[in-house]
């Protein structure tokens, strides 16, 4: 086999991986998933595996012997990897075993007679960098039956030493992985390979500068946990959402910091007023409860905590000793924002807030509504004093 007829098998089973994407174990379906994929763990994604089938050595002078008799010899090997993503695995491990070749020259790996049969020991070292490509052109499946990932791979190949030969190497490997899923855990697995060398390796230093050994194996590979990938999810730019709630933030801190600028006006005013002007009746002394207002950020009706209790501080003493005054409750929105609709709608919301707090308080008080809609009758210059309810 020469190297240009196997990089041409290398291409063919290029493209037949185009057409495995809908071979699948027996079971449920896996998602096909595209990159770019999360990196697992160290120790995620490694498989080991085993395997037999034959060496042949390709001399300038094995063509003299026969090709099934006598060049074909056993070979195993034996690996450990790991697939770093679906694509780009790494593996580690020893081939060889035998090798059979021929030569006219005596030497000791044909017991010095000239024109013998060769028989070498191979050992061969070897790291490998493997290329997944059915899930590089048809996308990552767990439970696709057949992958196929070409490699190619670099290590020390030696044999038994020989007066003045050099019987250590440096080799490279070009090969193809096929990995046939039977199980979950567990792939028959096809290895493919052809391996140069320095041509020096069989002791004759003849003719061309280097040589090959083709090599075919037949074995099981058995796949650790973790021995799935997911996508990895691109990052959300958050930015717009976090200046947003910034934005709110403060929105919400300008609302807090005017009412209490308002509900400290209020209870400088109380002060004053000492809770309302003494008048004297004739067989009782009254209060009578100055105006109470409660002021309400732009386009809201909802009430906090600190106006639900200053609203029942008012019921509690104001309206609690004057039950047989009337009181009239007027809800309003500025007149500067908004339509008149919306306005008056809003108006009527901040009214039904403030009167649902009093009635939750009990006691029968006559009570009176107004709804004036959007005005400015509180205030002509400052549009936030317009969006209150006034209870006198």
């Amino acid at each position: 086999m020469t190297m240009k007829k196997f990089f041409l098998t290398v291409a063919i089973c290029a493209v037949a991986a185009a057409s495995v994407n809908a071979q699948v174990i027996k079971g449920a379906e896996a998602q096909t998933l595209r990159g770019p994929y999360e990196t697992n763990r160290l120790f995620d994604n490694m498989f080991i595996g085993a395997a037999g089938g034959v060496n042949l050595y390709q001399g300038e002078n094995d063509h003299e012997i026969d090709f099934f008799k006598e060049r074909l010899a056993p070979a195993v090997q034996g690996y450990i990897g790991k697939w770093v993503t679906p694509c780009v695995g790494l593996r580690l491990g020893y081939y060889g075993i035998k090798a059979y070749g021929h030569s006219p020259l005596p030497n000791a790996y044909n017991e010095y007679i000239a024109g013998a049969k060769q028989k070498m020991a191979i050992n061969y070292i070897r790291g490998d960098i493997m290329w997944n490509i059915s899930n590089a052109i048809s996308g990552y499946r767990s439970d696709r039956f057949w992958d196929i990932a070409p490699y190619l791979g670099a290590g020390v190949m030696w044999n038994k030493k020989i007066a003045g030969h050099h019987d250590t190497e440096l080799a490279v490997t070009a090969g193809i992985y096929n990995m046939f899923r039977v199980a979950k855990a567990l792939d028959i697995t096809l290895d493919i390979n052809q391996t140069v060398v320095n041509q020096r390796f069989d002791a004759d230093s003849r003719a061309r500068r280097r040589e090959f050994v083709a090599s075919a194996s037949l074995g099981l590979a058995y796949q650790f946990k973790n021995r799935e990938f997911s996508r990895a999810h691109a990052p959300v730019d958050v930015t717009p959402y976090n200046n947003k709630i910034k934005d709110l933030n403060k929105l919400l801190q300008d609302a807090n910091d005017l009412n209490k600028k308002l509900q400290d006006e209020l209870a400088a005013e109380r002060a004053k007023d000492k809770g309302g002007k003494t008048v004297y009746v004739p067989g009782e002394t009254k209060t009578v409860p100055s105006p109470f207002a409660v002021y309400f950020p732009l386009g809201k009706s909802t009430l906090t905590d600190a106006q639900k209790s200053s609203i029942k501080y008012f019921v509690e003493t104001a309206m609690a000793t004057n039950k047989d005054r009337t009181f009239e409750i007027v809800g309003a929105a500025d007149s500067a924002t908004g339509t008149p609709k919306i306005n008056d709608k809003l108006g009527q919301a901040r009214l039904d807030a403030v009167l649902g707090i009093i009635k939750a308080c009990g006691g029968n008080y006559k009570i009176s509504e107004k709804n004036l809609g959007g005005t400015d009758e509180f205030s002509k210059t400052d549009n936030k004093l317009n969006r209150v309810v006034v209870i006198k």
